[in-house]
């Protein structure tokens, strides 16, 4: 077998053979130009590339602009981070080119894996224009493969009386006579079964959907928005971020990658997409950059004019069998309900046909090929297993539950040919990830499809359930700390994949503990301010996190869902000893007065309107106490105990802006007119003179400090490239740490190998 080649530098390596950059490792998401300039950088580090030299190697009979190189330097640049050295990896060589700086190892080690197929294809001598032609299965890499194992094991074969090859396509030249006879013992239906087995239709001929499933990436630029196949699998459409502010629509022929833009870059984000029964349209919803109301569009497949067809569309749309109709849902605030509509393709007549209460909604529909169904998943996301499967009979509109249990989070799905089932994404317990999952109908049996470290997000599949198109994600952040001071100049702490959440509080002593995923589990951590000494100090296998270290450093608080919903808990500072402190109806977002003594909260209503409120309960626990009656959340308690900071929202459809409570009694002191974009955390400046809160709009990130006298608000931080999961100051005043990165969005093709 071949050994695998390796180049090493600081904590990653470049696999050659399977052409993947990993970390740790872990894969990270590169797209294969990318992964070609950092190749051809690696293989010639400490030496000038020059620009010439990359784009005629990497684009080779293409002509590109320069910009494409730029792009993908600049792509490079902040997934490697800084070196060990604290400088780039890559140098800008002016007027030259690029040169690759660190220490790079080269090795080779460790066997391929066996493809006995593809190595009875190479024992025949068959070229490789035959084999791509034949068996498109083999790529490049198999045929590798076979040249090394031929090279290795042909002095130990025996000649034999010669065979034919089955295929009549591929030619078979006199001369491979030899070699054919090598193999003569091995036999015809050995040959052809292995051929068929491998290349064609695996041996498993099960007729459930998805028995012999094929992963494949679509996307590694980590950039995609949303995903949907057409009806005859051939082509891909998908929302992609260009850069800061701008997203496209784009199509893609799955069999070639070569795609095009059909709805150029607008300063937009795209939630969901369709393809029309027919193959002609695109239906698509997004919304602008500065509002969240998202609007439904329809254009031609291979691009066009875009026509506005429906305001306040929240789902995909799913079609009618004849095309005619599309299911979607729409919030109905003044009445705190979710209902599904169902309209004409042009987006006329629309009418009502199911509801649920808030905090209860419905996801992305779909209508089964007989015409009979609209499915959907429903329930809530507010910690637990929540989420069911419900299917809404057209016609008479009655809606009962098709799967006899509850999830703990089901997404977007699509119905099989025969009605028979359905292809959903969605994960049992909290601690598991997200996969790709057959249901049964009507018994509602559940079987995985895919089985990875992926988790899953968005779905779409052919009108033949041969292909799947999906959306997987990762957090990709890390831990960053600065002087008060000077908060533009941080330091990175933690190197990697990553995968911090958020959330994160500062020990008396100076170190710092925050929530973070751990393989499949989300737990607490605990890392010493330099990025040294991190530990775990939680192994429940239960949606766990949002911690908050007592000002005394006796505790850390924390929600956790293990005993069923989000309730507030509070352990010793080295992970021991939980115990629960809340048992309402969903809490949240604790934090702790400057004494010790009291714990504030969110609260959110499982019942009725769903309404956020603020409450506070003894750190010993006991009977809780109401601050708050209006839509409140995320609160800070003032550094002297008396106020009490959060996000306000004056009424249910109006974004949240900063407000100032009395931590005693809970009257309102104070509003700032501003809104919040994003999540609207908010922490107290050291010396309680203004409170500091992150804003995650599209494009750049930003950290304000809102005076508490008023006045307008002071930028402190801005990143431009990554957003700021959640930050805070240390007991002193003197450093602020954060959590900055990304969700790396790829799509990937599933194939049904039968």
């Amino acid at each position: 077998m071949s050994q695998k080649h390796f180049y090493d530098f600081d904590g990653f390596r470049i696999d050659a053979e399977d052409r993947v950059l990993l970390r740790e490792g872990e894969i990270v998401p590169l797209t294969q130009k990318a992964f070609d300039v950092l190749y051809l950088l690696v293989q010639r580090c400490n030496r000038v590339v020059t620009k010439e030299e990359l784009m005629s190697e990497v684009w080779p009979d293409t002509f590109v602009e320069e910009g494409n190189l730029a792009q993908n330097i600049y792509t490079l640049r902040k997934v490697l981070g800084e070196s060990s050295t604290g400088d780039d990896y890559i140098k800008t060589v002016p007027r030259r080119g690029y040169r690759f700086v660190a220490t790079v190892n080269e090795s080779w080690g460790g066997e391929g894996p066996d493809i006995p197929t593809a190595e009875l294809l190479r024992l025949v001598d068959l070229k490789e224009k035959k084999i791509a032609e034949a068996f498109p299965r083999v790529g490049a890499a198999a045929v590798v493969k076979l040249k090394e194992y031929v090279a290795e094991k042909e002095s130990a074969l025996e000649p034999a009386a010669p065979i034919a090859w089955p295929p009549p396509a591929v030619d078979v030249p006199q001369k491979q006579n030899r070699k054919l006879a090598a193999i003569g013992a091995i036999g015809l239906l050995v040959i052809t079964a292995s051929v068929a087995g491998w290349l064609l239709f695996r041996a498993d001929r099960s007729a459930a959907p998805f028995a012999n499933p094929s992963v494949a990436n679509l996307t590694m630029a980590g950039n995609m928005q949303c995903i949907a196949v057409s009806p005859d699998g051939k082509y891909a459409v998908y929302g992609q971020a260009d850069k800061a502010r701008l997203s496209s629509l784009r199509v893609m022929q799955i069999s070639t990658s070569t795609s095009q833009v059909i709805v150029p870059p607008e300063e937009v984000q795209y939630h969901a997409a369709t393809v029309s029964p027919d193959g002609s349209y695109v239906y698509f919803v997004r919304f602008r950059n500065d509002s969240p109301a998202r609007t439904l569009y329809r254009v031609p497949l291979l691009g066009g004019v875009a026509t506005k067809l429906l305001d306040e569309v929240e789902t995909a749309v799913a079609f009618s069998p004849d095309g005619k109709q599309m299911a979607f849902r729409r919030g109905a605030q003044d009445r705190r309900e979710a209902v599904m509509f169902i309209a004409n393709a042009d987006g006329t007549g629309e009418r009502e046909v199911a509801s649920l209460k808030y905090p209860e909604t419905f996801s992305d529909p779909a209508w089964s090929p007989d015409g009979k169904l609209i499915a959907c998943s429903a329930g809530h996301a507010e910690g637990g297993r929540n989420r069911y499967v419900v299917a809404i009979r057209v016609g008479d509109w009655a809606m009962r539950t098709i799967i006899p249990e509850r999830w703990q989070w089901i997404g977007q799905m699509a119905w099989l040919p025969d009605s028979t089932g359905l292809v959903m994404v969605g994960n049992r317990e909290a601690a598991e990830q997200i996969q790709i999952w057959h249901l049964d109908y009507p018994s509602g049996e559940t079987r995985k499809i895919t089985n990875d470290s992926n988790s899953y997000n968005r779905l779409s599949m052919s009108a033949d359930a041969r292909v799947i198109a999906a959306l997987h994600m990762k957090r990709v952040t890390s831990l960053w700390i600065a002087d008060a001071d000077a908060v533009g100049k941080a330091q990175q702490i933690t190197f990697g994949a990553g995968g911090y959440r958020g959330k994160l509080s500062w020990t008396p002593d100076g170190r710092i503990v925050f929530d973070s995923e751990a393989g499949n589990a989300t737990t607490i951590s605990m890392i010493d301010a330099d990025g040294s000494n991190q530990r775990h100090l939680t192994t429940e296998r239960a949606i766990i996190g949002y911690p908050t270290v007592t000002p005394d450093g006796r505790y850390i608080l924390y929600f956790s869902d293990l005993s069923g919903a989000r309730h507030i808990w509070r352990m010793n500072l080295d992970g021991g000893n939980p115990v629960q402190l809340t048992r309402g109806r969903g809490e949240d977002h604790p934090t702790c007065s400057p004494d010790s003594k009291w714990v504030a909260y969110t609260e959110k209503e499982m019942t009725g309107l769903g309404k956020p409120t603020l409450w506070k309960i003894s750190i010993d626990g006991g009977r809780p106490v109401r601050i708050t009656d209006s839509f409140t959340a995320y609160p800070s308690v003032s550094p002297d105990g008396k106020l009490l900071a959060c996000s306000y929202s004056p009424t249910t459809d109006t974004p949240w802006q900063p407000a100032i409570f009395s931590f005693e009694d809970g009257r309102l002191l104070k509003l700032f007119p501003q809104p919040i974009k994003g999540a609207p955390l908010l922490r107290w400046m050291p010396d309680g003179r203004g409170i500091v809160y992150a804003e995650n709009p599209i494009g750049s990130s930003k950290l304000w400090m809102q005076p508490l006298e008023g006045g307008d608000p002071k930028l402190l931080l801005e990143i431009e490239t990554d957003r700021i999961f959640g930050f805070d100051w240390s007991r002193d005043g003197k450093r602020l740490a954060y959590v900055r990165g990304f969700w790396a969005l790829n799509a990937v093709t599933v194939t049904d190998v039968r």
